[in-house]
């Protein structure tokens, strides 16, 4: 009889992103905290989702030896550099491990490394701190990693924070590594949704309340909050009031102030701040690009 699967998360530290797009009354910009799951057996590990810079990844990669476990896959729930721009890093540590997402994902990476995106947003934001391999993705075909005579089965989640997501589901633990489909105290990046997007959005959540999970790791999270399915529901309520007052406001700074009067303790408010002026047209964000510059209230 095969022994149960386990899981553990790492969160990464905020660290400063160089950007004079500030929130009014921020002086101080940092990243969003970021998730690393590592669901392991008795002797093999997948890790879903890396960091953004080699500092944050090499520290994750020591978190990862100091499992005892072998890595046999890095999987990406979604192309968004700050979950994948750490493969290299962690491959320099465990090389036989393959990095895997879906097809999708893979056209949403690519997108990240064109030169638009790569340079003007994410190495002007990082100077001198991504790594200079950034590998891209092995298609996951048939959408089902094997771990030890387990299933942990991708699953699309459509349209959440940007294009082509997908969740990692584990049925015999009842996990669901939800990446950005769902963020736990933490402000919504909401900067490349539209009213369809938002729809889509909140039928992935439905989905996977649907799978009745026992936990939910976010993409981003507060550190020590617990990995609580109640935040599939949170994430849901979030994007409803920021659809909400969207619809009656006129400006992003009304926008930003409202929604920050209803959750003044969420973690960067600059994520909301990059919505608000997205969805006003008073700012924009390259294709598939994070939109996190994050201001560090915390």
């Amino acid at each position: 009889m095969n022994s149960p699967l386990k899981w553990d998360v790492f969160v990464s530290s905020q660290i400063p992103a160089v950007t004079t797009d500030l929130p009014p009354g921020v002086t101080e910009m940092k990243w969003s905290p970021i998730s690393s799951t590592l669901i392991s057996g008795e002797r093999d590990a997948v890790l879903v989702d890396t960091f953004i810079t080699v500092e944050q990844n090499r520290a994750l990669a020591d978190w990862i030896a100091a499992s005892g476990k072998n890595l046999t896959i890095i999987y990406a729930t979604h192309g968004h550099g700050d979950h994948f721009f750490g493969v290299n890093t962690i491959q320099l540590r465990f090389p036989n491990a393959r990095f895997v997402a879906s097809r999708e994902a893979i056209s949403v990476m690519r997108g990240q490394l064109s030169p638009p995106v790569l340079e003007a947003f994410w190495k002007s934001r990082f100077p001198g701190q991504i790594d200079a391999t950034l590998p891209i993705a092995e298609d996951l075909a048939g959408a089902v990693i094997e771990l030890e005579g387990e299933e942990l089965v991708s699953i699309p989640t459509g349209h959440t924070d940007t294009r082509s997501t997908t969740c990692l589901h584990v049925p015999s633990i009842g996990l669901v590594v939800a990446g950005d489909a769902a963020y736990n105290d933490v402000h919504v990046h909401l900067g490349e949704s539209t009213g369809d997007s938002g729809k889509e959005w909140i039928a992935a959540l439905d989905m996977i309340e649907s799978l009745k999970p026992r936990a939910v790791v976010a993409g981003h999270k507060r550190p020590g909050r617990p990995d609580a399915p109640d935040i599939v529901g949170e994430t849901k309520q979030y994007i409803r009031d920021f659809d909400r007052i969207a619809a009656t406001t006129q400006t992003a700074k009304e926008l930003y102030d409202q929604m920050l009067a209803i959750y003044p303790e969420r973690v960067n408010p600059a994520v909301l701040w990059n919505s608000a002026r997205a969805v006003k047209g008073q700012g924009h964000f390259p294709q598939s690009g994070a939109g996190s510059d994050t201001a560090g209230r915390a």
